[in-house]
């Protein structure tokens, strides 16, 4: 922020009131002697008309005499030295609106920059916590025991669910057991097959349901863990979202106290700058001296 010009203040001095009505009677002081100034002239005018007797013309215009021309040079000094009252004090008046100007329009940012402290930022909504975050958190054996659940229900499953491979063979083994003999073809060209069992039906049973017994109780577990992964998915969101808050509030009242300091401050110094009193130089002394006289 730029600082305010302190030569043309100090602790005792005038107003910018009193400033500003001196510099009236400054003016008036100025028009008067321009106004004696106005017609100078250092020749005497008569007018006559031709034939009149001597000594009957008028005077039309006084020239100065010694008397008048002896005051040009006070009066020229005394309006100079009023000019520079006047633009000391016109000065002062408009480096005090200025920085009166500038405290006001001084933002709540600028402020901060100037105080060297940092403008508290809002914290950013959480993303909600996925499973695949919380997997992503497990330690080697929690993570390996999982992708091993997974790849088992995957490769048992997809050999033991309808259409899987076992599974065709086993209906295959069946529908074989009920209907032994099947043809293909007509008449001499027809073909007979005959479909024998290659291993014990109860063994392919005993596999079958064995198999079906490591799935459920794979998929057990894993449900398990994806129950348990889901559940700290939706803890870790919760907690998330709660420290938001938290820490939302506490941005909130820390840039509310902030801000009560900045205007606080602002009120301050507008009140300081507007007690400021106008330094009167020692070359000016004697005009304000003047003018505190026709003042009175």
């Amino acid at each position: 922020m730029e600082k305010i010009n302190e030569v043309f203040f100090s602790e005792h001095g005038l107003t910018s009131t009193s400033a500003s009505h001196l510099a009236d009677l400054a003016q008036e002081v100025i028009a008067g002697n321009e106004t004696k100034l106005k017609n100078m002239t250092f020749v005497t005018t008569k007018v006559d008309i031709v034939g009149s007797a001597s000594e009957s013309g008028k005077t039309i215009c006084v020239g100065y005499d010694g008397n008048m021309l002896a005051q040009v040079r006070p009066l020229l000094e005394e309006i100079a030295s009023m000019n520079a009252f006047c633009a000391w004090m016109r000065e002062a008046v408009k480096a005090k609106d200025k920085k009166l100007k500038q405290v006001a329009n001084f933002t709540f940012e600028e402020w901060c920059t100037f105080q060297g402290v940092e403008i508290p930022s809002s914290p950013s909504y959480p993303k909600e916590t996925t499973e695949t975050d919380i997997i992503a958190q497990m330690n080697i054996k929690e993570r390996n025991r999982y992708l091993q659940l997974e790849a088992v229900a995957a490769t048992i499953g997809k050999y033991i669910h309808p259409g899987g491979q076992f599974s065709s063979a086993r209906e295959e083994l069946q529908n074989g057991i009920m209907k032994p003999y099947s043809t293909d073809g007509n008449g001499k060209d027809t073909l007979i097959y005959a479909h024998v069992p290659s291993v014990d039906p109860q063994k392919v049973e005993d596999v079958f349901f064995e198999l079906q017994k490591w799935h459920r109780q794979n998929e057990r577990e894993l449900n398990k863990m994806k129950f348990a992964i889901n559940k700290q998915a939706e803890k870790q969101t919760l907690e998330n979202i709660h420290r938001f808050k938290q820490e939302l509030e506490s941005e909130k009242q820390c840039h509310m106290k902030l801000f009560t300091q900045y205007k606080e401050w602002q009120l301050k110094e507008q009140e300081r700058i507007s007690k400021l009193k106008i330094n009167v130089p020692e070359a000016l002394q004697e005009t304000y001296d003047r003018l505190s006289r026709l003042e009175e």
